[in-house]
């Protein structure tokens, strides 16, 4: 199962493209953010990042997991409108 805090770990880290900053932004220490890749490339078994001294580079599975972080965050951005409707709508119903 992978974890969400992860995957957007992950996520940061390609559109900021430093550790440090990925920290920064997200409030973790550089070495959380270090252990949050390990983890997610172990779990996959595959290399995520091509690291070259402070730069990163995307790999090809990198960019595979990228694309799926970003439609399951479409995907729940989607699902906090419908359930928004649907609260409308229950109230409405209620207050009839």
């Amino acid at each position: 199962m992978l974890n969400t805090q992860h995957l957007t770990t992950f996520k940061v880290l390609v559109e900021t493209g430093s550790f440090t900053k990925t920290a920064q932004r997200l409030g973790l220490t550089q070495p959380a953010v270090s252990q949050h890749i390990q983890k997610l490339e172990r779990g996959l078994n595959e290399p995520l990042l091509v690291r070259h001294g402070r730069t990163t580079v995307i790999t090809s599975a990198g960019k595979l997991l990228l694309r799926h972080i970003e439609e399951l965050e479409g995907c729940y951005c989607g699902f906090k409108e419908a359930w928004q409707d649907f609260l409308q709508s229950e109230k409405t119903t209620l207050d009839a």
